[in-house]
């Protein structure tokens, strides 16, 4: 029986995948999704964080530096134990205060304040999707990424359909594994992308507005996304006369966007985002893979195991996004296109990574999201049906994987 070839097909996948997903999650959370927010020491501390007072106990906590001790409980926030603190408590707290300057919100305390409050987009929409209501944030959270998993099903069945492609094969970005660590942790990678493929679907329509408020909206809510817009303005060198102008304004209207916002976060924290975190995040090129594969080879544990062969697919996968991108070389008299050129910067931000990020799949398969799903796209555009199997085999194990070990994880 052939699949429809509808963009609900993939959006579908999408959803499934999700449901079951975060279903398996919560039950193995008892049903309490904030659980999910990985809110832990040093930065959130259990006596302000929100919490119903009838709940039960649930977690030992102590935190030294606010000389606090106490036990987390069931309410609209779990806190964990130092060693399951995540990157989610930092978008649940601008779930719960969009706005806020304080030193703590909800318990949450910064640790890179202008870092945080730049990625916005998540944290945001989750507010209004809760009401503000610090309850129902931690629920936001879970639901926005299911929808947004939806979102890059359908949309990269509207991707494929344009290359020529069944719209099935979109199912190909849902299953990019480091979704898998945003479902499990309550980050920004689901939504970010479904804005940027979004914006990618628009460009290719010739849907300029369009794509730069997609485009506004991913580099307000993930920085990396800024390699797209970026290569829509650069791109726009070889575009036709009558499309130059309006696709370098669709590619220029994030890039002032996000600078502004830069500028806006440096105002209300005294530093500027992008320079808060650049000296722990990057290093010279490919040092920080090659100094993590003398350290995973042999692997010592089902820990480094993992890790390699997490690393090892992702260098897989950008080697095939590299085949794909040799083989659409562009026509005399024209450049790259958009998104041949956001590649390049996507895969060159993967090469900077350092030891540190290398040093866990989590960290270097949330990072290398823009790269990894770039290579999915110039795929489609020209690799044959079995590469195409071969790639969607390869990335639905490794996601199958990923999901396992967070739900076994999750305490």
């Amino acid at each position: 029986m052939r699949l429809p070839d509808r963009i609900w097909v993939p959006g579908l996948v999408g959803l499934v995948l999700a449901l079951a997903f975060v279903g398996a999650l919560l039950v193995k959370a008892e049903g309490d999704p904030s659980l999910l927010v990985h809110a832990g020491a040093p930065c959130t501390t259990v006596e302000p964080a929100p919490a119903l007072p009838s709940c039960d106990a649930r977690v030992l906590f102590v935190d030294e530096d606010a000389d606090t001790t106490g036990t987390g409980a069931r309410g609209s926030l779990t806190v964990q134990e130092a060693d399951q603190a995540f990157d989610g408590q930092f978008f649940y707290r601008i779930g719960v205060a969009p706005w806020s300057t304080a030193d703590r919100v909800a318990g949450v305390q910064n640790d890179l304040p202008s870092l945080r409050n730049a990625r916005w987009g998540y944290g945001a929409l989750a507010w209004a999707v809760s009401g503000g209501d610090p309850d129902l944030v931690p629920w936001a959270l879970v639901a926005i990424n299911v929808a947004a998993a939806v979102a890059v099903g359908a949309i990269g069945g509207g991707l494929a359909r344009s290359s020529g492609r069944h719209a099935a094969w979109g199912a190909l970005f849902v299953l990019w594994p480091g979704f898998a660590y945003s479902l499990s942790l309550d980050t920004s990678e689901l939504l970010a992308s479904a804005l940027l493929l979004g914006g990618l679907l628009a460009l290719r329509h010739r849907r300029w507005a369009l794509t730069a408020a997609l485009l506004t909206a991913a580099v307000l809510t993930r920085d990396t996304t800024t390699v797209v817009p970026f290569a829509v303005a650069v791109s726009a060198l070889w575009a036709g006369r009558s499309d130059r102008p309006r696709q370098l304004a669709a590619g220029a209207v994030p890039m002032v966007a996000f600078g502004a916002w830069q500028l806006i976060q440096r105002q209300r924290f005294g530093t500027l985002p992008l320079t808060s975190s650049g000296d722990n995040n990057l290093a010279a090129p490919l040092a920080g893979l090659f100094d993590q594969l003398t350290r995973m080879v042999p692997p010592g544990g089902g820990d480094e195991a993992f890790r390699l062969v997490s690393a090892i697919g992702l260098v897989a996968l950008l080697a095939a996004g590299g085949w794909a991108l040799v083989r659409q070389r562009p026509s005399a008299g024209h450049g790259p296109d958009a998104e041949q050129v956001a590649w390049l910067g996507a895969v060159a931000v993967v090469l900077l990574l350092n030891a540190y990020l290398w040093s866990g799949a989590t960290a270097f398969m949330r990072a290398a999201t823009e790269a990894g799903l770039l290579s999915v796209l110039l795929l489609i555009r020209v690799a044959p049906r079995r590469l195409l199997l071969l790639c969607g085999s390869g990335l639905g194990a490794l996601w199958l994987l990923t999901a396992v070990a967070q739900i076994t994880k999750l305490n």
